[in-house]
């Protein structure tokens, strides 16, 4: 072949090394959207019709098709969902529950709200569909009749796949929506904990003390999407729903938050000239959204109204705790020996890392960023007196080295005053590779050894 040709072929070769390297490690979209959730006014808005990816804000339109069918007749709160083999394997975050086992509907909802569980999403989905294919086509049709016409889905938990998308417009109309046609449901969304099979799990929806009036809706994360929010709040009879994308950090996203909506409710009740296109199920167009009313609810749901609807797994052996306080409890063996405060971890357990409390990245963080077969290994590149440095740090060395770190999972440890940036999931020579590589680039790292529960915590 000619020189020349040679060259060109280069040319081409190298152009397509930068695009696809591009779209791998693209910057997730940063969009945000403001609504009146009685009149339907957009109040303020950014980038609220560019595509991008809900992650877990999927759970979202999972739990409206459930309150859908609650509401009709066709399951009850105090049914049994049984896990398929298909809902047991979903990846973290999850309860870890056999396949085979059954929950309470009840138990499924808090579970989906609070600890953002994919295995009973899925589950959710297989019991009122038949399967999770199914269940996602009928999400999509219930998007389009409600007027999401930019919304796509492919699964029930928001798992990573690159057909599922969103708008934040659309998901504005889904949480006007779930207000608006599900009043007598949409306390769940102010549950902060759960207990489980002697568990207490705790959520991640930090804004709901962070601003006030805030009684839910859900948070999500994925790589490719960033840290998304919807919140709902009402002050002074006045409720605004806001939606915020492609958070870089859950601190930002939920500082973001608050300041839209602080900021919309000092606004004078008018809109800026746009209505949310939102239509009820089987209506023809567009209507006006009606006045809402949320029944108030404890900023957490009791663990004695959750016990109520367990149903144990036989298959899980069980051992007496007294750890909680209220005399023995009954929890997994696996587990017994540990803060009952911790998650169950699928599939390893003896978790010992503990995060910031206020500004801990999104427990679901883990869902597109884990590989299995990368366990054990992770790098330390410095310890800080603050999270967010710390935080920066870790983002910064995952950014210098993409290829080693592209399965790769952030995770900020806390330990007394100091906050140690860490990447887990890699192989010993990975993290041996990385290490050896950061410090020619004049920045301290360290190889340290963990477990598959320790980088599956966050």
């Amino acid at each position: 072949m000619p020189l020349r040709g040679l060259a060109w072929l280069f040319a081409g070769l190298l152009l397509a090394v930068v695009s696809l390297s591009g779209q791998a490690f693209a910057k997730p979209v940063a969009s945000s959207i403001m609504v009146d959730a009685v009149t339907g006014e957009v109040i303020s808005s950014s980038n609220a019709d560019v595509s991008t990816y809900p992650a877990s804000l999927t759970k979202m339109m999972t739990l409206y098709l459930l309150f859908d069918a609650l509401k009709r007749g066709q399951i009850k709160l105090t049914d049994s969902i049984t896990f398929s083999d298909h809902a047991a394997s979903q990846d973290a975050t999850n309860l870890a529950v056999s396949a085979g086992a059954k929950i309470k509907v009840e138990t499924a909802i808090l579970a989906v709200v609070v600890r953002s569980a994919n295995d009973a999403a899925t589950a959710i989905g297989e019991e009122i569909a038949g399967s999770e294919w199914a269940f996602a086509k009928t999400m999509t049709q219930t998007a389009r009749a409600l007027g999401m016409k930019n919304t796509t889905y492919r699964n029930a938990n928001g798992l990573p796949n690159p057909e599922q998308r969103t708008t934040a417009r659309d998901q504005a109309i889904l949480g006007v929506a779930l207000l608006r046609d599900f009043p007598e449901y949409y306390h769940y969304f102010a549950a902060e904990r759960f207990s489980y099979r002697g568990v207490q799990y705790a959520g991640h929806n930090r804004v709901l003390n962070k601003l006030n009036g805030a009684d839910g809706i859900k948070t999500g994360y994925i790589r490719a999407s960033g840290f998304n929010l919807v919140s709902s709040a009402e002050q002074n009879g006045r409720r605004l729903v806001g939606v915020v994308l492609g958070g870089s950090t859950p601190y930002l996203r939920d500082k973001q938050m608050v300041a839209m909506m602080n900021k919309g409710f000092k606004t004078p009740a008018k809109g800026n000239g746009t209505m949310l296109a939102l239509s009820a199920p089987n209506s023809a167009g567009p209507a006006k959204a009606p006045a809402v009313v949320v029944a108030a609810a404890p900023v957490s749901v009791p663990a004695a109204l959750v016990a109520a609807a367990m149903v144990p797994d036989p298959a899980e052996p069980m051992v007496a705790s007294g750890e909680d306080g209220e005399g023995a409890a009954i929890m997994p063996a696996s587990i017994s020996s540990g803060d009952p405060l911790l998650p169950i971890l699928k599939p390893g357990s003896g978790l010992q890392l503990q995060f910031a409390n206020a500004a801990a990245p999104d427990s679901q963080a883990i869902e597109n960023v884990w590989r299995s077969g990368n366990t054990g290994y992770g790098v330390q590149v410095g310890a800080y007196a603050q999270y967010a440095p710390a935080q920066k740090a870790a983002v910064k060395a995952t950014r210098a080295l993409p290829e080693i770190f592209a399965d790769s999972r952030i995770a900020i440890d806390e330990q007394g005053k100091l906050y140690r940036a860490r990447v887990t999931g890699l192989t010993k020579a990975d993290a041996e590779k990385a290490c050896a590589q950061l410090k020619a680039k004049r920045t301290d790292c360290m190889v340290f050894t963990t477990d598959d529960g320790l980088a599956k915590a966050n």
